[in-house]
């Protein structure tokens, strides 16, 4: 078995809605990937390994712009 972001393989949406607007916050991907110069490449599965299966992800509202995180459980497959 291994372990798994439902948001990183596409298995799910994030399903936030903006707390400004309301709309649906769309997903930005893991807020590691933007955490450093080299952090694309670093190895997804021990950034996970790290944080007890959970993947921070940044997400983003294609109608105001406003930010937020969520905070995903890796699900096992």
């Amino acid at each position: 078995m291994e372990q798994v972001c439902p948001l990183c393989n596409g298995l799910a949406d994030a399903g936030v809605k903006c707390r400004a607007c309301g709309m649906t916050m769309e997903d930005g991907g893991m807020w590691s990937d933007y955490a450093g110069p080299y952090a694309p490449y670093e190895l997804t599965a021990h950034v996970k390994q790290e944080n007890g299966g959970q993947c921070t992800h940044l997400l983003h509202c294609p109608q105001c712009g406003n930010e937020a995180y969520a905070i995903i459980q890796s699900d096992f497959i």
